[in-house]
């Protein structure tokens, strides 16, 4: 009965979607309703700023699968200075051509260059005069197009952990609005600007804004996401469940064991671990996400990643 009431619960997510979608990202977003509530995806995010790290290698390395779904980020598609990290969009039509998923973030830079709150003055402006704002938002759409083009579905990950108030995006609006008011007008001007002024249709909107208040309404909003690097699972499950959409452990340091959440019918959709920030694989570091042994035995890694519960890149089916 439990399976029933997720299948009818998935379909009318899928007949009220939030965003309109081409064929294939939509047959992307009916996978991922269907297998909701029975399955967990394996994710990895990249290391941007290392191109020469490969994080879905050392996954499968370690375990002897790949992850099915790899994270990405926006972080240095900024200006012309960045060397490295400005590679992720072809690491991701790659990742697509090999059938996995993809998934993109967007640490946004702005004024200096920054995006932690502590490191940068900007905030969204009170007048709505948001050319900076859809400056930025236009240049990623550039590189949004082109995996539209490369027929890739995104789980399109903006404005994350903004309650946290550590990105700029979490601040108080110019004029001391609130944050999550403005927040909210935010993301709503940026689904209209990519969905309708750029016409994007490969994006699976995913909100982890991280408190229940800043929800931006259902309209906008495909999955929900939380991220967690201090196991606190159960906690952040069940605020998530104050919205109707499924729910992914959307960056952790920590795996959660597939039975446990199972038994306790906490059904991330996905998890994505954090990347690698300190050297060579192997070593165990608290800056080391994956490799090592500081966050995730390797014992625990390979029951994981063998659990027949886990779908890994050889278990996704061709969209």
């Amino acid at each position: 009965m439990r399976y029933l009431s997720l299948l009818l619960f998935a379909f009318s997510l899928s007949s009220a979607s939030a965003a309109p979608r081409d064929a294939r990202t939509q047959a992307t977003y009916d996978y991922l309703l269907g297998i909701w509530g029975k399955n967990i995806i394996a994710g990895q995010s990249d290391l941007t700023w290392r191109d020469d790290v490969d994080m879905a290698q050392r996954v499968h390395d370690d375990t002897g699968k790949y992850p099915a779904l790899m994270g990405y980020d926006f972080m240095n598609y900024y200006d012309a200075t960045e060397a490295d990290g400005r590679h992720q969009t072809e690491e991701a039509i790659a990742w697509s051509r090999k059938g996995g998923l993809v998934s993109f973030h967007w640490h946004w830079r702005m004024e200096n260059g920054k995006f932690y709150t502590k490191e940068t003055p900007y905030a969204i402006p009170s007048d709505q005069n948001w050319r900076k704002i859809d400056d930025a938002i236009d240049r990623i759409a550039v590189e949004l197009k082109r995996l539209q083009d490369a027929n890739v579905p995104v789980l399109w990950r903006p404005l994350h952990e903004a309650s946290g108030g550590w990105f700029w995006w979490g601040r108080p609006r110019s004029d001391g609005v609130e944050p999550a008011t403005a927040y909210i007008q935010l993301w709503r001007h940026m689904y209209t600007r990519l969905t309708q002024t750029h016409g994007l249709h490969n994006l699976i909107w995913v909100w982890n804004g991280q408190d229940p208040a800043w929800y931006p309404g259902d309209d906008v909003v495909d999955i929900t996401g939380y991220d967690i690097y201090d196991k606190t699972y159960s906690a952040a499950y069940r605020k998530a469940q104050q919205h109707a959409k499924p729910i992914a452990l959307t960056e952790t340091g920590y795996i959660p064991d597939p039975a446990q959440s199972a038994a306790a019918g906490e059904w991330w959709l996905w998890f994505m671990v954090w990347n690698d920030a300190a050297g060579a694989a192997g070593v165990t570091s608290q800056d080391n996400f994956w490799t090592g042994e500081y966050h995730n035995t390797g014992a625990h890694k390979r029951k994981v990643y063998n659990d027949p519960r886990v779908i890994t890149l050889d278990r996704l089916p061709k969209f």
